[in-house]
């Protein structure tokens, strides 16, 4: 494989897992949101949707700076 092909490929799989992580950060906010207002307060859920937005903001942030710098 040559190496313009390589740089190609990582240059969609960090721009790919930066718009997929995104869409995570909004996936996670949104039940996030929609925790915080529940009128039955003893139904809380088991899934940690405050940590799933601060991972995945974390990982589109590098994976953006990624994506632009072309590594």
């Amino acid at each position: 494989m040559s190496s313009f092909t390589l740089m190609n490929w990582q240059d969609h799989f960090w721009t790919s897992l930066s718009a997929a992580s995104a869409l995570l950060v909004l996936i996670s906010s949104v039940a996030d949101r929609r925790r915080h207002k529940r009128t039955k307060l003893d139904q809380v859920g088991i899934m940690p949707w405050t940590g799933i937005t601060v991972f995945s903001v974390l990982i589109t942030v590098l994976a953006s700076a990624l994506a632009i710098k072309g590594l």
